[in-house]
């Protein structure tokens, strides 16, 4: 029978919990190592829907890129949705188990696979975490485009339905970019000191990018919700371990969407 540590090992080996940043609460969320698992749901984030998702299609592990719980939980009060939302999770059985920074960090892990999305070549690592392990990567376009161009070039490459450009001069030319999977605002000036044309990171702020226009650099914003990415490529990396290990469980992809922005036209 497949435990959630024989999952675990494997997941910690190319993802290791050591490497997560400081303060990331990765790792296990809800639940038990040594619980069976028959069934694992892959999700960006856990949300009430994906929960109920988890019920219906008979999850008992979900995998998740961002943490389940962010901040300490004083109690379980159920007027609370997100602490009503882990009271399903424990009631039904099911464990959590999040990697978050450290899959950003790991070889072929999140930025490696948002670099391959992007087609960049000659990636290096870009943005060095407090542990000297880089954050973000950073490479070159497979030829020259303005900045207007590149922004249309990364929303057909991120599958996203729109980007923010955010520049002094849409013709400025971009060849050299780097990228922060999901909120990378404090690291946009590494792009500068790293000399790069432009830089990919969601969630910028209103006045950070007053700032970024000042300085020159072209900077796209897709959103957070490009990290979906991850939901894919974890579970390949799971369906291949469970033909290597011999793993008795079905690995799902969710079908929920957790954007919680709905862009309107």
């Amino acid at each position: 029978m497949t435990k959630v540590k024989d999952i675990v090992a494997k997941l910690n080996e190319a993802f290791p919990e050591s490497i997560a940043s400081a303060g990331d609460p990765v790792g296990l969320q809800i639940g038990s190592l040594e619980a069976p698992v028959h069934k694992i749901l892959v999700t960006l984030d856990i949300r009430p829907n994906v929960v109920d998702e988890a019920i219906r299609r008979g999850a008992d592990l979900i995998v998740s890129h961002h943490p389940l719980i962010f901040r300490p939980v004083n109690n379980l009060d159920y007027s609370d949705p997100q602490k009503a939302m882990y009271a399903k999770i424990i009631a039904n059985g099911i464990t959590v188990y999040s990697i978050h920074t450290n899959s950003d960090k790991a070889q072929d892990g999140s930025s490696d696979w948002q670099a391959e999305e992007l087609g960049l070549l000659d990636v290096t690592g870009f943005a060095p975490d407090e542990d000297g392990i880089a954050i973000g990567r950073k490479g070159r376009l497979p030829e020259a485009m303005k900045a207007i161009d590149f922004a249309h070039y990364v929303k057909e490459k991120m599958g996203v339905d729109m980007v923010r450009l955010i520049c002094a001069d849409q013709d400025k030319m971009v060849e050299t970019v780097a990228f922060v999977c999901g909120d990378g605002n404090k690291f946009w000036k590494q792009a500068l000191a790293d000399k790069c044309d432009a830089y990919i990171t969601g969630d910028v702020y209103y006045h950070t990018g007053h700032d970024m226009i000042s300085s020159g650099l072209v900077v796209v914003d897709p959103g957070h919700y490009t990290e979906k990415l991850f939901k894919y490529e974890a579970a390949k990396r799971l369906s291949a371990w469970q033909k290597e290990e011999g793993w008795s469980v079905e690995c799902l992809i969710s079908a929920e969407s957790t954007d919680p922005f709905q862009n309107i036209f």
